[in-house]
C-alpha cells in the first residue's frame, strides 16, 4: 500500500473515531511504528490532524472530545499526586479562579481549609464546593455546555473584569515549551486567553502524558505560565525544556509507604 493511501484510510478512521492510537494503526496496517509516526507527522504538517500522547486527534468543526466523566477517569493517580501538590500552593484569602478541566475538579477536592474567594465557571465545582462555609463561591454563569459541565462565552468572560485574581489554576489538553499552552476546545481556549490577561499568577496542571504535545487552540504562550504541577512520570528532559523557558516546575511525588522495621 502506498503511503498517500495509507495515510488517506487513517483520515477516514479519524473522521469516525475522532482518535487513533498508534499501535492500534500498527496492527491495522501491519507496518512498523516508525511507519505510522511518519504517517501522522506529514499529515500533521498538512494540518489533517493533531498529535497525542499515543496518538493524534481529528482537527475539525467537529473535533473529538471526551465528556467530563469519561476525562475524569483517565489518569486518575497522576491527577490525584498533582492536585494535593497544587493545593499547597495556595495562601490564606486568595482570590482563585478553578477550569473546568478534570485535573482542576480534582483540584476543587483538595483545597485547603482557609478562607479562599473561588471563582469558577465550571458547574461540577460549584456543586462540590457549595457546602465549604470557609470559602467565598462564585460562578461566572454564561453559557452552559453540558459536555463539559461548564460556562463560556461573552457572559463567562465578562466576571473576570470584576475581580481582582491572583491566582488561575488551569488545565491543559496539551503542553509545549515552544508552542505554549493548549485546549481542544475553542470556547475555553478563548475563555483561558482572556482570564490569563486579568491574573496575577497562571498554574497549569498537567500530566506527564499532555507535556511536549500539541492540540488546536493555543491559549497562552509559555511566558505566561508561571507554575507547572505534573506528575512523577514526567522525564527530566521535558521538565528542564519548561525550565529553561522560565517555568517553575513542581513534580508531584508520590509518597513511599515506609519498610516495616
Amino acid at each position: 500500500m502506498l503511503a498517500s493511501e495509507r495515510q488517506h484510510l487513517i483520515l477516514r478512521k479519524l473522521q469516525v473515531e475522532g482518535f487513533v492510537r498508534t499501535v492500534d494503526l500498527v496492527d491495522e496496517f501491519e507496518v512498523s511504528d516508525e511507519t505510522i509516526r511518519k504517517d501522522l507527522t506529514a499529515l500533521e504538517k498538512m494540518g489533517r490532524l493533531g498529535r497525542k500522547h499515543g496518538g493524534a486527534i481529528r482537527l475539525s468543526s467537529e473535533r473529538f472530545e471526551l465528556p467530563l466523566p469519561e476525562r475524569t477517569a483517565i489518569n486518575e493517580r497522576a491527577k490525584e499526586l498533582i492536585a494535593v501538590a497544587a493545593s499547597q500552593l495556595i495562601s490564606p484569602r486568595e482570590t482563585i479562579f478553578l477550569d473546568a478541566s478534570s485535573t482542576v475538579l480534582r483540584l476543587a477536592d483538595h483545597l485547603p481549609a482557609i478562607p479562599l474567594t473561588v471563582i469558577t465557571n465550571a458547574h461540577h465545582i460549584v456543586v462540590s464546593l457549595a457546602e465549604r462555609t470557609d470559602l467565598t463561591l462564585i460562578c461566572t454563569g454564561g453559557e452552559y455546555e453540558n459536555r463539559s459541565r461548564s460556562y463560556t462565552g461573552a457572559s463567562a468572560e465578562d466576571a473576570f473584569k470584576r475581580f481582582v485574581i491572583r491566582t488561575a489554576f488551569l488545565g491543559v489538553d496539551a503542553l509545549d515549551p515552544e508552542r505554549g499552552a493548549m485546549d481542544l476546545n475553542h470556547g475555553h481556549g478563548v475563555l483561558k486567553e482572556r482570564l490569563i490577561e486579568k491574573v496575577d499568577r497562571v498554574i497549569i496542571l498537567a500530566d506527564s502524558s499532555k507535556l511536549g504535545e500539541r492540540s488546536a487552540y493555543c491559549f497562552a504562550d509559555i511566558e505566561k505560565v508561571d507554575t507547572l504541577v505534573t506528575d512523577d512520570e514526567a522525564s527530566p528532559e521535558i521538565i528542564a525544556r519548561f525550565e529553561n523557558c522560565g517555568v517553575k516546575v513542581v513534580r508531584a511525588l508520590a509518597k513511599k509507604s515506609r519498610k516495616p522495621s
